[in-house]
């Protein structure tokens, strides 16, 4: 803890800002460190950058304010997280506007896109003609519901190992450009992003971090969260256009290159499904975070419905969540309801989609085993065998590594309060 006597100056080191309520987010673009402080703290920030010592700033705070700060918390939670720190030197505070991309130091991605590039690649006649394309596509559902194929189509009886390479291809592809639309995105509001490998319980994603997304607008946020599914919908719109076309004589398509069409079409619609798995902080979570103003959506809503459980079945303890805002808690209550479909969805997911592959592929494996006649070969199963262990092993082994780090973490500290909190991540991620 860094003592700060009522004499002492101190360094405040500059920072973005943007308001949030009675909350301002303030942030260090540089370091990618963001705080949510009361909005009441600007006025101490300002005060200590202008030069006034601890003792003057809790002085004018309390004539405006008719209250005295907790200044000694409030400096440490600073200090912790490098905004200001003892000293003469003063910094002035920065406006949000006033840290565009170019100018940090924590590099991008895609910097060689121009700020003015980006803006118009995601302009609103660009998101009209998305909706078009998508609505489009709708249509032809609507019309011809069997365009649509089943999950078994990704279930590879013939030529496996070249048809289940092309597909993952595809599907890196697609990640990929997912995840440059959000980069994209992100430096359209002149915030820096990075893509990057992580995982979501035992599944790997590639992911992007947009942590400087805090200092947009809600209106670019949204654009930038939502850019990534945007982009999804365009491509499967025109795959199921391909495939109407197909089916009613339009284009011809070999078995082989039909089913390789619609296992493409299974690759985007699979990333829009694992959008709605609201219990996860996917790019559609990130939209109601945003949308709704709560810092810590996903932790609220877990311990809203921790506290139920325990009313109703008289299972567990209870989170006191008195603290949090009226307005808060009243979008944790209808966000909950999306948390339990989540739940539902998955569960969908796995029995109608996972499952029907996976026992695909075990009857193909077993007949190749016990040398049935079998769509498989050899050199299949050893692709089989490959994909999954850099897949499903890579997912698997940075989940175990997350747990066993956050068990020494816990261990190595416990948490202390703060009179600050510190800014959800917004990290973006898409699924294989």
């Amino acid at each position: 803890m860094t003592a700060y006597p009522a004499d002492s100056l101190v360094t405040v080191r500059p920072f973005a800002q943007r308001p949030d309520g009675d909350m301002v987010v303030i942030g260090d673009l540089d370091r990618q460190v963001f705080l949510s402080i009361p909005a009441e703290g600007l006025d101490i920030l300002q005060n200590l950058a202008d030069g006034a010592t601890v003792g003057e700033t809790v002085r004018r705070y309390r004539d405006k304010y008719h209250e005295t700060p907790d200044i000694d918390d409030f400096l440490d939670v600073l200090t912790e997280e490098g905004f200001v720190a003892p000293g003469s030197a003063t910094a002035s505070v920065t406006d949000s506007d006033a840290a565009p991309a170019s100018n940090v130091r924590w590099s991008s991605h895609l910097e060689w896109l121009s700020y003015e590039t980006c803006r118009r690649l995601v302009s609103m006649p660009v998101l009209v003609a998305a909706a078009v394309v998508v609505l489009g596509a709708l249509v032809l559902v609507a019309l011809d519901p069997g365009v649509l194929p089943s999950a078994t189509v990704l279930v590879f009886r013939d030529n496996f190992a070249v048809s289940m390479t092309l597909t993952v291809i595809v599907m890196l592809a697609g990640i990929m450009v997912h995840e440059f639309a959000h980069v994209i995105a992100a430096r359209a509001a002149g915030i820096p992003a990075r893509i990057g490998i992580g995982h979501r319980l035992y599944i790997m994603v590639i992911e992007t971090d947009m942590s400087g997304m805090w200092l947009a607008s809600r209106r670019e946020r949204h654009i930038a969260f939502l850019s990534g599914p945007i982009v999804d919908a365009v491509f499967a719109s025109g795959i199921i256009a391909v495939l109407y076309a197909a089916r009613h004589g339009a284009l011809e398509l070999s078995p082989f290159a039909a089913q390789l069409t619609a296992a493409f079409l299974w690759t985007y619609l699979s990333r829009l499904l694992w959008q709605c798995f609201f219990f996860l902080r996917t790019d559609f979570y990130y939209v109601f975070s945003t949308a709704t103003g709560c810092r810590d959506l996903k932790a609220d809503t877990e311990n809203f419905l921790r506290n139920l459980r325990a009313r109703v079945l008289r299972i567990g303890s209870r989170v006191d969540q008195s603290g949090i805002p009226r307005r808060e808690m009243r979008a944790v209550r209808a966000y909950s309801g999306f948390f339990l479909l989540g739940n539902v969805i998955t569960i969908a997911a796995l029995l109608f989609v996972t499952l029907p592959i996976l026992y695909g592929y075990g009857v193909e494996i077993g007949r190749f085993l016990t040398g049935r006649p079998s769509g498989f070969s050899s050199i299949d199963f050893i692709v089989l065998f490959v994909l999954a262990a850099i897949i499903d092993g890579g997912g698997l082994f940075l989940w175990l590594r997350s747990l066993y780090r956050g068990f020494r973490a816990r261990r190595a500290s416990a948490a202390q309060p703060a009179a600050a909190t510190t800014a959800e991540p917004p990290v973006t991620s898409a699924a294989r």
